[in-house]
């Protein structure tokens, strides 16, 4: 040892392992949580595929869990050969894509203006905005302005009364006005517009809030079809949604075999199964192209600087 200086020893503090033990412990918790949260949500889905796959004697004899017996998939060919089936899934895509193009431009457009402090009256503006989202007339009122305007079996009944969400507004409203008001502000100086600003500046660095919004209007649209029970009489106009929610719900041995094409060959509990399959891959595989946006996108108004 050198003459003249000292030597520390670190030692820990006594509360340190205690500390370890209780994050130790909160998170064990978490993940106990998480992983019980996901078990409880993907055995429903795993039973609904083996039913769709099984064949007649292990259904009947109620052998399937959440392994397939007797592999055979005459309940997807029954359910991709209807043709109700097939006009309801290009009904839904076309009304959801559409639903979805006009929501965000109206989110957009409605969004922007709000987040400049600029806009006379914009406190105003924005109480009349929020009040339906906590007030609503209710569905017979609804019900009455639809008929009305002479929207009933009509497909425009489908998109003008839910076109924007106000909730989705103020969280694209926020976002906006996250960007720097410097990048506007450049833009401004070499002549270019609020137009110019929106889609040339803001409308890029929003990628995120867009693609994330555009999913959560997407998934409203595919999967409501309450709308569609109060307003549509027409089978033309059934979403995918209603046509599942008759043949889960309301399904006789009658309707069942005209789903089948008149065969007996397959059972109701695989047809329901491959009906909710068939309704539900079509948004589950939209997801995972934006999956990395929406993560991003979750995030809104998390972090302040």
């Amino acid at each position: 040892m050198v003459s003249g200086t000292r030597v520390y020893t670190a030692r820990k503090r006594p509360g340190s392992r205690l500390n370890a033990r209780r994050y130790g412990l909160s998170g064990a918790v978490i993940y106990a949580v998480i992983i019980t949260a996901v078990v409880v949500t993907i055995i429903p889905v795993l039973h609904i595929l083996a039913l769709s796959m099984s064949g007649r004697e292990a259904v009947l004899a109620r052998k399937v869990s959440l392994i397939p017996r007797d592999i055979n998939f005459n309940a997807y060919t029954s359910v991709f050969m209807d043709k109700s089936m097939q006009r309801a899934l290009g009904f839904s895509a076309v009304l959801t894509i559409s639903y979805t193009l006009l929501a965000m431009a109206g989110s957009i457009l409605l969004a922007y203006p709000l987040c400049k402090a600029r806009l006379p009256g914009r406190g105003g503006l924005m109480v009349f905005i929020l009040i339906p989202m906590y007030f609503t007339g209710g569905i017979i009122p609804e019900y009455l302005w639809i008929k009305t305007l002479g929207l009933v079996d009509n497909p425009l009944s489908l998109l003008l009364p839910v076109l924007i969400s106000t909730y989705n507004t103020i969280i694209l409203r926020n976002f906006f006005s996250s960007i720097p008001a410097s990048l506007e502000e450049s833009a401004m100086i070499d002549g270019a517009g609020d137009f110019t600003v929106l889609a040339r500046i803001v409308l890029p660095l929003s990628v995120p809030a867009l693609a994330t919004l555009s999913l959560f209007y997407a998934v409203s649209r595919w999967n409501t079809f309450a709308d569609v029970r109060y307003y549509i009489n027409s089978t033309r106009f059934y979403t995918l949604q209603m046509k599942l929610y008759q043949v889960v719900f309301n399904s006789t041995d009658t309707e069942v075999n005209m789903l089948e094409g008149g065969r007996n060959a397959v059972l109701s509990d695989t047809i329901k199964s491959a009906a909710i399959v068939f309704a539900t891959a079509p948004i589950l595989a939209v997801y995972p192209f934006l999956q990395r946006y929406f993560v991003q996108g979750v995030m809104i108004g998390a972090v302040k600087e």
